[in-house]
C-alpha cells in the first residue's frame, strides 16, 4: 500500500468522498429500491491506490448507508474489488453470463412466417428495415422466443420505437419474452459488451437488472454567459490529458491521442479549467455538449455550473439548439437549471457492474 493522504468524507446528496488534494475517491449513491443502492464512481488520479486507513474510512462509510447491496461499475484496475475485497466485502459480478437455455445466433430472415409470434407490444412482428440486426433464437420448453439488437461497437441497442428502432423481442406467448430479454442481456454480458440500451417501453421485461435511466436533454437557442474556463493551449494541455485519463479511465498516452484526435477536428472544441473540462461539438445547426467532467475533489464547488456556461458560450451564436445525454442525478439537475429539458429516456444496463455486499458480522 502506499502511503495514504489526508482523508474527508462528506454525506451532502450521498456523496461518499474520500481524499484530498493529492489523490481522491468519490462515490455517488444513488437508491434504486429498498436496501439496493447503484454508485457512479470517480477516482483522480487514474492509478490511485488507497492506503489502509482509506480503506477503512470506505468500508465503514458504504456499512453505515441502508444498503445490503450496492451497484458499481468498477474501474479498469479493479479499485474497488481489491480494496474492499481485502475489507472482506462479498464482490460478485452482477450479471451472470451464464445464458441457461439453448439458443442460436441468428437474422430477422431466420423468423418462421408461418408461426404465430407477438412483439412486446402485441403485434405481430415488423421485418422492415431489420436486416441489421443480430438476434437469438431462444428455446423456451417446447416454444421459441426471439431477441435482435443492434450492435454500436461496446454497446447493444434494442430500441422498439418507430423512429428509431434498433431491435425487437418477438415470441410465441407474451410470458416468454421475458424470458427472451433475459437471455439476451447474460449473453451481451458473456461477450464483453459494456452496454445493453432498451427504450423505456421495454423496461417491465429488464426491471431485474435496474437499469439507468439514461436522458437526452435539449435546449433551444443557447445563450452566452460570462466565465473563467479556457480554450485547450501548451499550456493546459497537460492538465487536460490527466483529466482525461481519470475521466476516460484509460492510460495518459491514449488520453493525449484522443486529445489530439479531438483538436485537428474543427467540429470539436475543448476548454479547461483547474480540476475539470468541457468537449462540444458542431453537428450543422445543432450543438452537442459532448463531455463534461469535474475532478472528485472539486465536486460540489460550482465547477460544474462554471464548465456549462463556458459551453453555452461556445455554442451560442452557432447553433440554433443544443443536446447533451447523462445518467447522473446531479448532473441533470444541473442541466435543468440551465433550461434544458427530457426530450426522452432509455434504459441502460451496464453489463459489467459488479455487485458490493458489505462484510458479514462476526
Amino acid at each position: 500500500m502506499t502511503p495514504g493522504f489526508n482523508s474527508t468524507v462528506s454525506d451532502r446528496d450521498e456523496v461518499i468522498l474520500i481524499g484530498g488534494g493529492a489523490g481522491a475517491l468519490s462515490l455517488e449513491l444513488l437508491p434504486l429500491r429498498e436496501g439496493v443502492a447503484r454508485a457512479f464512481v470517480r477516482a483522480s488520479p487514474r492509478n490511485l491506490k488507497l492506503s489502509e486507513g482509506d480503506i477503512r474510512r470506505l468500508s465503514d462509510q458504504l456499512s453505515s448507508r441502508p444498503y445490503a447491496k450496492i451497484l458499481v461499475q468498477d474501474n479498469r484496475k479493479g479499485l474497488l474489488r481489491k480494496a474492499l475485497g481485502s475489507a472482506g466485502w462479498d464482490i460478485t459480478r452482477a450479471i451472470d453470463p451464464r445464458v441457461g437455455r439453448h439458443r442460436s445466433m441468428v437474422t430477422t430472415y431466420d423468423m418462421p412466417l408461418d408461426e404465430e409470434l407477438v412483439d412486446s407490444d402485441g403485434a405481430r412482428p415488423d421485418l422492415a428495415n431489420t436486416s441489421h440486426m443480430h438476434g437469438l433464437s431462444i428455446d423456451v420448453g417446447n416454444r421459441r422466443a426471439w431477441a435482435f439488437y443492434t450492435d454500436d461497437g461496446e454497446t447493444a441497442r434494442v430500441i422498439s420505437e418507430k423512429e428509431r428502432r434498433q431491435g425487437f423481442l418477438a415470441a410465441s406467448a407474451n410470458e416468454d419474452l421475458f424470458e427472451a430479454a433475459e437471455c439476451l442481456v447474460r449473453f451481451l454480458a458473456s461477450t464483453g459488451k459494456s452496454w445493453a440500451v432498451f427504450s423505456s417501453d421495454l423496461g417491465r421485461f429488464v426491471r431485474k437488472y435496474d437499469p439507468v435511466s439514461m436522458y437526452r436533454m435539449a435546449l433551444e437557442r443557447p445563450k452566452a454567459f460570462d466565465h473563467k474556463v479556457e480554450p485547450i493551449s501548451r499550456e493546459n494541455r497537460k492538465e487536460a490529458v490527466r483529466l482525461f485519463s481519470e475521466y476516460y479511465d484509460e492510460s495518459t498516452f491514449e488520453s493525449a491521442f484522443r486529445l489530439r484526435r479531438y483538436r485537428t477536428d474543427k467540429h470539436y472544441s475543448v476548454y479547461v479549467v483547474n480540476g475539470g473540462f468541457v468537449i462540444t461539438r458542431l453537428e450543422g445547426e445543432t450543438g452537442l455538449i459532448f463531455d463534461i467532467y469535474v475532478t472528485p475533489v472539486k465536486q460540489g464547488t460550482g465547477l460544474g455550473t462554471e464548465l456549462m456556461r463556458c459551453a453555452l458560450t461556445d455554442l451560442a451564436g452557432k447553433v440554433t439548439s443544443c443536446y447533451l445525454h447523462t445518467s447522473y442525478p446531479r448532473a441533470k439537475r444541473l442541466y435543468e437549471k440551465f433550461g434544458f429539458r427530457t426530450v426522452y429516456t432509455q434504459l441502460g444496463i451496464r453489463l459489467d457492474e459488479i455487485v458490493l455486499q458489505r462484510p458479514r458480522a462476526r
